[in-house]
């Protein structure tokens, strides 16, 4: 199933819960706020459409907001992730990267799928009915009739992703940055959920970590 291929991104949304936040927890990890010369957007799927669509997505809403941003599938190195990559490797692009620019890096990996059980809770509701005893009183001639819905359960698909940001100039020990985690559950639209899980990451990344000019 496709949608199910770009969860598996590196990526990803608001299509299948409206307008609640996928965001679960962030940690500016640095303590700081920095401008970026050059970014780099990677999302791993297996997928490629998937992943085309979901870096274009992201490198739009960075460069809406001034932040330099090239998605990776256009640049040699960081073409192909199908494989695995030895440490010299992941060096040597490393370096190839700095070389032509590029001093931050933003990755999004899923982390995993599982499925959940939500409880929706039932509620109850209350009609006044007429009953024409007389005439003793207004409120006399009607009685309550209370009606209760059950608690229904809903279940589905979960997938939580890993946003991170690293500053990939420097080589002082641990470069990570920024770290968020997203979930989504039974998402049922790609260009929707690209486009949002792509505008709360930029935000969450402006507000947390990355200065603009």
């Amino acid at each position: 199933m496709k949608i199910t291929r770009f969860v598996a991104i590196v990526l990803l949304t608001f299509s299948s819960v409206g307008c609640s936040s996928y965001l679960t927890s962030s940690e500016n990890v640095s303590k700081t706020k920095k401008t970026y010369e050059k970014v780099l957007v990677l999302g791993r799927s297996k997928d490629n459409t998937t992943r085309l669509k979901f870096e274009n997505q992201v490198v739009e809403q960075l460069k809406a907001n001034g932040v330099n941003a090239i998605a990776s599938f256009t640049i040699d190195g960081t073409k192909d992730l199908s494989r695995k990559f030895s440490e010299s490797e992941v060096h040597d692009v490393k370096k190839k990267l700095v070389s032509e620019g590029f001093d931050g890096a933003i990755i999004t990996n899923l982390v995993n799928s599982e499925e959940y059980t939500d409880v929706i809770p039932g509620n109850s509701s209350t009609t006044y009915i007429p009953a024409r005893y007389g005439r003793f009183g207004r409120y006399y001639a009607y009685y309550p009739v209370t009606t209760w819905a059950p608690d229904q359960l809903k279940t589905g698909i979960k997938y939580v992703l890993e946003s991170s940001l690293y500053n990939i100039k420097t080589d002082d020990g641990d470069n990570l940055q920024w770290v968020g985690r997203f979930e989504l559950k039974d998402p049922t639209s790609l260009e929707r959920t690209s486009s949002n899980y792509a505008k709360e990451l930029v935000g969450a990344l402006l507000k947390q970590s990355i200065a603009t000019n």
